[in-house]
Parts: structure tokens; sequence; C-alpha cells
């Protein structure tokens, strides 16, 4: 994986966590929200990041965020880089 797509990746992770933390999102959607990024930070620490694993996790992120309106956004940045970086997205279904 390219170092600008997992820049891209973690730059989303970063924008999911804020929307989370300034959302209308309850205090365990948030946790919800942390223990999903947690694993996703992991893999992209790897030397090579597992793709079905960042995308098992970054669709998770990204459906558990939809619930939020003011989130569409971070859920459209999400969608972006894991299209960018090569990684099968279908939270939207």
């Amino acid at each position: 994986m390219e170092r600008s797509s997992i820049e891209e990746i973690r730059r989303a992770l970063d924008a999911a966590r804020d929307a989370a933390r300034n959302g209308t999102l309850d205090d365990c959607d948030i946790e919800e929200i942390e223990e999903i990024i947690a694993p996703v930070e992991t893999e992209l620490r790897a030397t090579r990041p597992n793709i079905q694993t960042l995308s098992t996790y970054l669709n998770s992120l990204a459906k558990s965020l939809r619930a939020d309106p003011g989130s569409r956004a971070v859920c459209m940045q999400i969608d972006a880089a894991m299209r960018n970086a090569g990684v099968p997205t279908h939270w939207e279904h």
C-alpha cells in the first residue's frame, strides 16, 4: 500500500474520532468508534497492511458513523480513502 494511501486513511481516522467526540453520538458509541479505530491504526503500522482487515474495520467505522447526520462528510472521507487505497467498500449497503 502506498504511503500516501496510509496517510489518507489516518486523516480519515482523525476526522472520524473528531466527529464522534463532537457529534450527537453518546458515550457508548464514542467508545465503540475508538475500539474500531485501534485495530486499523495497528494494521496501518504493519509493513504490508492487510486489505481485508482494513476493509472490515473501516466499513464498520463508516456504518457506525452514518447514524449521525452530521458525520456524512466523514463517512465520505473514509470511503474516498478506502477507494484510493484499493480497500473494498460496502458500508452503504
